[in-house]
């Protein structure tokens, strides 16, 4: 039934992101259009992907202070399974792996420092304080591309239904291993609710995949709340990735690829 639920929602935000660019006239002119052509080319392409693995570059701060940037590997698997393992600064070590429906919905937690190495894995709930130092607005259920792809779709689509769209293309961009084309979008007259999680939004499309490989975000006082980066971004994997078996500690991936045996 959840992955029914979440199809139905992929077709609806395709059928809508297809119309906005319909109504855009396909000129070739509007910027608008442009924008609804790379969300269209980006969730086509999101359907096509069975597993992902990238390094996440996650800045987060508040008042438009940023703190220190979290470089994070991570991997993740349709439906719903991710893998986080911090590769620096003060959580360096830190390897938490979440599945949707699976460990009564709490994150499987390696810390390597914990008891001197004793509990090799511990279960926590998500919104556990103890993994989110640091980042207190996160949310493991926000991460990844696939949610923040659709999220920012529905938002264009219901600010281009209302006319509170504006959209303007910053050209393209190769840099830090990113190449693609990058877009300012700013949502005016709205307030933050379930559709608008930020007032404007920076995001650079890969050239290839369209998929959103940087996003900046900004509040509604127009200031910097986070900057979040997918560098060395490698789609279906597999399950046979030896890279990933390095990186993974030997008991987290037990869970992580449910053999508990």
């Amino acid at each position: 039934m959840r992955n029914e639920k979440k199809r139905r929602l992929v077709v609806w935000i395709f059928g809508l992101a297809s119309a906005f660019v319909w109504v855009s006239g396909w000129a070739g002119e509007k910027e608008e259009e442009r924008l609804g052509v790379l969300l269209k080319e980006g969730l086509s392409f999101y359907e096509t992907i069975q597993d992902y693995k990238a390094i996440f570059r996650q800045t987060e701060g508040a008042k438009g202070v940023l703190g220190r940037t979290e470089e994070i590997y991570l991997k993740f698997e349709k439906p719903w399974k991710i893998y986080l393992g911090w590769l620096d600064g003060g959580k360096k070590g830190l390897q938490v792996v979440y599945e949707k429906g699976k460990n009564d919905g709490k994150l499987v937690v390696h810390e390597p420092r914990l008891l001197f190495g004793l509990m090799p894995v511990i279960f926590l709930d998500r919104k556990s304080p103890w993994v989110r130092q640091g980042s207190a607005a996160y949310d493991i259920e926000d991460a990844g591309i696939g949610t923040f792809l659709f999220d920012f779709a529905k938002a264009v689509i219901q600010a281009q239904k209302e006319n509170r769209l504006k959209v303007g293309f910053l050209g393209r961009v190769s840099e830090g291993g990113l190449e693609g084309e990058k877009v300012e979008v700013t949502f005016p007259g709205t307030k933050k609710d379930s559709v608008y999680f930020a007032y404007r939004v920076r995001v650079l499309f890969d050239e290839k995949t369209r998929l959103p490989v940087e996003m900046e975000l900004f509040d509604w006082q127009n200031q910097k709340t986070g900057v979040y980066v997918y560098q060395n971004l490698k789609v279906n994997v597999g399950g046979n990735d030896e890279e990933f078996r390095k990186q993974i500690d030997k008991h987290l991936f037990r869970i992580y690829s449910g053999d508990r045996g």
